[in-house]
């Protein structure tokens, strides 16, 4: 049964009581380009939000911007299963009730009419665009707009057991040729291991997302510049042979992944079965948790995602940018917090909080920052080292639709149903007639 928006926001509401008793207070008092004299004191700003420890650090320093401004704001914090709708539920039945939104790189050509174009707030705040790798900040511009500032980041490295490679003296792959080398080599020495733990099954594009590395590192693409599929290409077909080759003629990748979505895969890694996994960043947690692991945080090693040999290093990438609604009635105080959010003070004050664990950043000085970085490991560098010449994708109002179109060819390609070439010739019909209705 389809959720109505007051049922969303009625459920959500809870979320915005969250204790922030105890928790730190910010340190950051002074932001730039906040307006002197707090000309909106006295103002409430509501704010619609997705779950996530990050940005209840924000909230729990909300104190901080209030000082400096006199503005207060108050979270609505919503399930990501459940923010998408609520997003849409507010563009197309709001009635100016939120200020301030968050929203998915995927999200955000389809929410057009929700958000309202920053350029000029940006120019007007003097907030550096350059402060963000443009891998994050193209996912807030739709038809060259501005329509959000990137604030929650994902990037991929590879996870590899570290206690392994030290055992058998080997070393983190940089290439994916390396890659199957490096997993065969696991596999002779460690039997009941396999080489690289790797989602094939369908599920919200999840068998896509390390594909997508190697169709840049081939070169390919998968749009031309008139929008057609491009990923059916011979150097985008080959790119998929090489992903479904770690499964059907390598056979580093264990038979079950090809139903493995990538909780799955990650699961897999996380049980001591697996010796290498390539996937998002803040999996990490997941793989040091003994609720949901098996593995120590001694045994967890970490490396930049492979390329080929030869070619720069990509990384897929997963964007969540704040925008202002376009229906809001407090625009210039909503500016405001935004502007305090983009500051690079606030991000790295988190990412050093012993309190947090959140791993995420978007800003490019925090993710060079020297103590960001001691106290990730270099987690952070390999970030900015794959953000700095990747590519990454535009996502239309038709993006869910090629997103199920390319899902099915790549789980066709990994059974053995379909040959790559058929599997994706077919896809790329099927895309072009999506793209043809708009």
């Amino acid at each position: 049964m389809a959720l109505h928006r007051r049922d969303i926001l009625a459920a959500a509401a809870g979320g915005a009581a969250w204790a922030t008793a105890g928790r730190a207070q910010a340190s950051v008092t002074a932001t730039p380009g906040l307006r002197p004299g707090k000309p909106f004191a006295g103002t409430e700003l509501k704010v619609l939000c997705v779950v996530a420890s990050q940005f209840r650090a924000h909230e729990a320093r909300l104190a901080a911007f209030t000082e400096q401004t006199g503005i207060t704001a108050k979270y609505t914090f919503v399930p990501f299963a459940s923010m998408r709708e609520a997003l849409t539920a507010e563009m197309v039945g709001g009635g100016g009730d939120y200020d301030l939104a968050i929203a998915m790189d995927q999200w955000v050509a389809s929410l057009n009419n929700l958000l309202d174009p920053i350029d000029d707030i940006v120019r007007a705040k003097g907030i550096p665009l350059d402060r963000w790798p443009e891998a994050h900040l193209r996912q807030g511009r739709v038809n060259n707009r501005l329509l959000g500032l990137p604030s929650r980041g994902h990037v991929q490295l590879l996870f590899y057991r570290k206690d392994l490679f030290e055992k058998h003296n080997l070393t983190p792959p940089a290439t994916w040729e390396a890659l199957v080398e490096t997993g065969r080599a696991i596999q002779e020495k460690e039997p009941g291991i396999s080489g690289v733990s790797v989602p094939y099954g369908r599920g919200n594009g999840q068998n896509l997302m390390v594909w997508y590395n190697f169709l840049w590192g081939r070169g390919a693409q998968l749009f031309d510049a008139q929008g057609q599929p491009a990923f059916n290409s011979a150097a985008g077909l080959q790119s998929v042979q090489d992903y479904v080759d770690l499964l059907r003629r390598h056979r580093i990748a264990p038979a079950g992944s090809l139903s493995f979505a990538e909780q799955d895969s990650v699961n897999f890694m996380g049980q001591g079965n697996a010796a290498m996994l390539p996937v998002w960043w803040w999996v990490r947690s997941t793989l040091v948790n003994p609720q949901s692991s098996r593995l120590s945080e001694a045994q967890l090693g970490f490396a930049p995602m492979p390329s080929y040999a030869g070619r720069p290093r990509t990384t897929f990438t997963n964007t969540w940018v704040w925008g202002i609604s376009r229906r809001s009635r407090r625009k210039e105080a909503a500016a405001e917090l935004l502007t305090w959010i983009a500051n690079p003070a606030l991000e790295k004050e988190v990412l050093l909080d012993p309190r947090e664990n959140d791993v995420v950043a978007v800003m490019q000085p925090n993710l060079v920052d020297d103590q960001v970085n001691a106290r990730f490991g270099g987690m952070h560098r390999f970030a900015a080292e794959g953000l700095a010449r990747t590519e990454s994708i535009t996502f239309g109002p038709e993006w869910p639709q090629v997103a199920e179109a390319l899902e099915t060819a790549m789980s066709e390609a990994a059974s053995g149903s379909r040959s790559v070439p058929d599997a994706f010739n077919a896809a790329a019909a099927q895309v072009r007639r999506i793209v043809r209705r708009g």
